[in-house]
């Protein structure tokens, strides 16, 4: 951030800014920002759901693990301002 100073943030300004992250810290927010992964994962878990039990736990492990790297990706590349 190009307005960043080394002061401390007061007691105050913190939690201004805490408030104003953690605002937009929610599913919808990254839905809003990321539609279409959004709809490859909506479409990933129904057809997750239609699969029968042994086939299903392997593909979710594989699954939830390609969401976690997917997603520390978008939050990483999202903290940077342009």
């Amino acid at each position: 951030m190009a307005d960043d100073t080394n002061q401390p943030l007061t007691v105050e300004e913190a939690k201004a800014r805490l408030r104003a992250v953690a605002a937009e810290a929610t599913p919808a927010a990254w839905v809003r920002d990321n539609p279409w992964d959004a709809v490859a994962i909506a479409f990933s878990a129904g057809l997750l759901a239609g699969l029968d039990e042994q086939t299903r736990r392997p593909m979710a492990a594989a699954l939830s693990q390609f969401l976690a790297q997917l997603l520390a990706s978008t939050s990483r590349s999202g903290c940077s301002d342009p």
